[in-house]
């Protein structure tokens, strides 16, 4: 008898739930860890030259110059690792990218392990999903937690398609059922449904929808987030209690007196800015430039206006709100091959940022957007022992940022390279003298 792709979604979750229960498995990613002699970018603008990490029962214990306390030798088990010319930093957080590929069945059962382990060797120890199939999310959380697969922390979203429920009362129990089931925060929902070359102007029922889902969310103490990817509607999306806006706006110029519109409403945005900029050698081996789905680039481009400006458009209005106060944060949005997801993202924004800007944008910041800050972004004591280990240094360029050959997920090790460095001689980079 030929088994549904819902029914193996069910199963998935119930056999993940119970390996979370039967083994150790889960409680095993909370370890001790301890990383001397590295340069550590603590984050929060401190950069400590030669110092330690110490993480205890996976939250990070102690930050310092010099070699770890005393007290580190007393843990049990630890794993020890010698940082000696390498660049520790905290986990990268993707907080939009799209992780079910496929049918969703066919996804967990071929493709979910080896997606998840390029995220970590990427170097992302939490992503939220882009509004992916809710049930096939959930399942792939389900077999991280349990320890089936081996990957980053996965927040889930629930999809509410506002602009297409009736009235206001459908979308409130919308809302209501997709966090009952278990979603995180609410997805992306569009904003208007329309966008430009078409009329980019919402209805007035659209309207009384969205502010009915964003309250609806707050009163659940969950993250509605609003793909906005205009000025106008994104502006109009604040008015109606948007705090969290998905994509930097590529259609049109963002304006200084705009951009402080949106800081003076506390709204976070995440960048995609890559979303415009053409990928190479992903797609083929050819030197030919693609959108993100692999179509021809530019004219293919999805809703674009043409000729791929909205190359330039996302950059300059990521800028433009990061220079004005807003909360910047990072994500993708694709689904291709993540490393090179993740170093296409960094390639384009470096147009605009500084290393120093990044650390913040991809860090901090990028907690903050998903409310969890207190837990992640940066290493500091009390925080989740998400880290990496860089062989160069981002501070000194933004390609170092892909340098990862060490990940820890809550103090456990899930992505080990060092081998490879005996055989493969890095040589450190040099600044040229000043002229």
């Amino acid at each position: 008898m030929r088994t549904s792709a819902a029914s193996f979604i069910r199963r998935a979750l119930l056999a993940a739930s119970m390996l979370g229960a039967s083994t150790a498995a889960a409680p095993a990613l909370a370890q001790n860890l301890v990383v001397a002699n590295a340069r550590i970018i603590v984050g929060d603008g401190t950069v400590i030259d030669k110092g330690s990490i110490v993480v205890k029962d996976g939250r990070i214990a102690s930050v310092a110059a010099g070699p770890p306390p005393a007290s580190a030798a007393k843990l049990k088990g630890p794993n020890r690792v010698d940082g000696a010319g390498m660049t520790l930093i905290a986990g990268y957080i993707d907080d939009h990218r799209h992780l079910i590929q496929g049918p969703p069945a066919a996804f967990l059962k071929d493709q979910a392990a080896t997606r998840m382990r390029e995220l970590l060797e990427a170097g992302v120890t939490t992503v939220q999903s882009g509004g992916d199939n809710d049930e096939g999310v959930r399942a792939l959380k389900a077999m991280v937690e349990s320890g089936k697969i081996v990957g980053p922390r996965i927040i889930t979203s629930g999809r509410v398609p506002t602009a297409n429920l009736k009235n206001e009362e459908e979308v409130r129990a919308a809302v209501r059922k997709v966090v009952a089931e278990g979603a995180d925060s609410i997805a992306e929902v569009h904003y208007p449904i329309t966008e430009p070359p078409q009329k980019n102007v919402p209805t007035e029922q659209e309207s009384r929808n969205l502010a009915a889902g964003i309250d609806e969310a707050k009163k659940l103490g969950v993250n509605f987030q609003v793909h906005a990817s205009a000025p106008a509607p994104m502006l109009a999306a604040l008015k109606l209690g948007a705090k969290k806006l998905v994509h930097t706006p590529h259609f049109g110029w963002l304006t200084d007196a705009e951009a402080k519109q949106v800081r003076d409403a506390g709204a976070w945005v995440s960048s995609c800015t890559g979303f415009g900029a053409p990928v190479f050698d992903v797609y083929n081996r050819e030197n030919k430039p693609t959108f993100r789905d692999g179509k021809p680039w530019p004219e293919q481009v999805l809703d674009g206006e043409g000729r791929g400006r909205e190359a330039g458009y996302k950059p300059v209005n990521g800028r433009t709100l990061y220079d004005n106060g807003v909360d910047f944060g990072f994500c993708t949005d694709t689904t291709y091959y993540a490393p090179a997801a993740i170093a296409h993202e960094i390639r384009v924004l470096s147009l605009v940022m500084s290393p120093i800007d990044l650390v913040k944008v991809m860090g901090q910041n990028s907690a903050d957007f998903l409310d969890k800050g207190k837990d992640l972004g940066t290493l500091q004591p009390g925080k989740l022992g998400d880290l990496l280990m860089l062989t160069g240094n981002p501070l000194e360029g933004p390609w170092n940022f892909t340098t990862v050959v060490l990940v820890a997920k809550g103090g456990a090790i899930v992505v080990d390279k060092r081998a490879l460095l005996k055989t493969v001689k890095v040589l450190p980079y040099v600044r040229p003298p000043q002229r």
